[in-house]
């Protein structure tokens, strides 16, 4: 299975017990989506191995889920995957409304100013930061950081692989204009730091 296929479910943190159980904690808008699970990838050396479930149990907190793996039999080999992140292929994603998009298939996508369909750029990375997420896009060899908070209107466009955003007045003067502002803080105004699984937060 190939890791670009893919996309990053959550991780293996801790053993359950002593016959093997480990505690799944599930990153997802919707964790109960994806709590009748038969098999799952775990990132070991660089690839992505399956795995098969032989049970799945509730934990008390809605985003973790107590598995047990197909031959993970004792606490010294359920430690051992302590850490471990774990994948699923895409085609588990739930489908989204029209103008929602998940931030891992938006990198390599143009983005333009919805305010007069002007392309910016095109989007390195999607900076996934607890309060909100931000784009960061490429523009001539410059580099702009779009931010996404709930009210910023968004359109997708799927076919064309574009997203057209509604972008803060002066923000574009920052990076590409010609500005005497040198500092980004009217427009992210916090001291937030980036969630625990980086710049990818897909649902």
């Amino acid at each position: 299975m190939n890791i670009d296929d893919c996309f990053l479910l959550g991780k293996i943190t801790k053993p359950h017990g002593y016959k093997g159980d480990v505690i799944l904690y599930i990153d997802a808008d919707e964790p109960d989506l994806y709590k009748e699970l038969d098999c799952i990838w775990l990132e070991i050396g660089g690839r992505l191995v399956p795995h098969f479930l032989d049970a799945t149990k509730a934990h008390n907190a809605l985003q973790k889920l107590i598995v047990h793996l197909d031959g993970v039999n004792d606490e010294a080999a359920a430690k051992a995957l302590g850490g471990t992140n774990v994948f699923l292929p895409i085609k588990y994603l739930p489908e989204l409304d029209e103008n929602e998009f998940y931030l891992h298939e938006v990198q390599g996508w143009r983005v333009a100013d919805a305010k007069n369909e002007e392309t910016i750029g095109t989007i390195n990375k999607v900076l996934d930061y607890a309060i909100y997420p931000i784009l960061e896009v490429h523009s001539d060899g410059r580099e702009v950081l779009i931010p996404l908070p709930a009210e910023i209107e968004i359109r997708v466009d799927r076919t064309k692989q574009q997203l057209f955003v509604t972008i803060p007045d002066g923000l574009l003067d920052v990076y590409l204009g010609t500005s005497e502002r040198s500092d980004e803080e009217d427009f992210f105004p916090w001291d937030g730091e980036e969630s625990e699984d980086g710049e990818d937060l897909d649902k």
